[in-house]
């Protein structure tokens, strides 16, 4: 099967702040590496008829954000526009092919209605929307689907956790905030006992594209593990899928612990210049300290330890800088 027929389509409908607002958001992925976003709220009716005893003209009101994620990026796509299912009516609208957040009137229909002085999208049987997309990577493909009542604190875009130098890079975005109190980015080293990284606010409520980054500045030395969790106001919760990282010798901190797995109980460093200066403790999947003493040398007696997966912290005592090593005592 050729690779642009992988392409995964998203579509969640859902209501948002009230029942009477419809949203709409589509995630496209294309086979280039780069997802389009796009999200549409019909916003209001525009009425062109002073009287409406007979029916009116009229238009909707749409407010869109549309933006582009991941790797190859286009300045533009083909095509991008859709329509919205009003009643019988289906009533075009076209969107920007190279991404932004604005607002776009639709073209006119004509209603039978009386309504005008009250109309909604509600009211006007606005429960349909296509969006029609074409560009690199993306074969032209209308996708359809009605509005659900299932509300969506937060949509989120995308999460990533990328090597820089010494760190690890945490970004993420989101389409969609309702009712949302705060991130939470947590680690882990083995996949199962997580730690928290930092806790960032979050925007509360919001139908704009929200950009989020913070740094791991301490990270683990190998392979790591990252999660996003989400925090309602009302203390509800839910996480974001988990992304790994690897940090080499190249871009970590250069300190390394051996022979790791540890039959015995001798440890020794590498990459430590000054050992006078380092404070270690170790801790077990729990996250509490099993044991701690003031290195004298780039070797040191771990007491008796139950086999297992633990992470050794090395605290440079002058500088406050801190190196987390898994350890795994057999």
């Amino acid at each position: 099967m050729k690779k642009s027929l992988l392409s995964v389509i998203t579509v969640l409908f859902l209501t948002l702040l009230s029942k009477t607002t419809v949203f709409s958001q589509v995630s496209v992925v294309s086979s280039n590496g780069y997802t389009v976003n796009i999200t549409v709220v019909p916003k209001s009716i525009i009425t062109y008829s002073a009287s409406c005893q007979y029916g009116y003209t009229y238009a909707v009101k749409l407010d869109y954000n549309v933006s582009f994620t991941g790797t190859n990026i286009p300045k533009n796509l083909y095509t991008l526009q859709g329509t919205i299912g009003c009643g019988s009516s289906s009533i075009f609208f076209d969107l920007p092919n190279n991404g932004g957040i604005g607002s776009v009137n639709s073209s006119n229909e004509w209603t039978a209605q009386t309504n005008c002085a009250t109309a909604t999208a509600a009211s006007l049987g606005c429960g349909k929307i296509s969006i029609t997309i074409e560009g690199p990577g993306i074969s032209n493909r209308t996708i359809s689907t009605t509005i659900s009542n299932s509300p969506l604190p937060v949509s989120l875009l995308d999460f990533n956790a990328t090597v820089e130098k010494a760190k690890v890079k945490l970004t993420w975005k989101t389409a969609i905030e309702l009712d949302n109190d705060h991130f939470t980015v947590e680690r882990s080293f083995d996949g199962n006992s997580w730690e928290v990284v930092k806790n960032i606010p979050g925007a509360k409520n919001s139908t704009t594209l929200q950009s989020y980054e913070c740094y791991d500045e301490n990270p683990y030395a190998g392979t790591a593990y990252y999660r996003l969790k989400q925090t309602d106001i009302d203390g509800k919760f839910t996480y974001s899928g988990v992304r790994e990282v690897k940090m080499t010798d190249a871009n970590s901190n250069t300190i390394f612990a051996y022979p790791n797995p540890n039959t015995g109980s001798t440890l020794n460093f590498k990459g430590i210049t000054d050992p006078s200066k380092v404070l270690l403790t170790v801790h077990d999947a729990s996250g509490s300290s099993v044991f701690s003493v003031a290195l004298t040398s780039n070797s040191v007696e771990i007491p008796s330890l139950k086999p297992g997966l633990y992470l050794v912290s090395l605290k440079n005592k002058v500088t406050g800088d801190v190196t987390n090593l898994k350890y795994v005592k057999m």
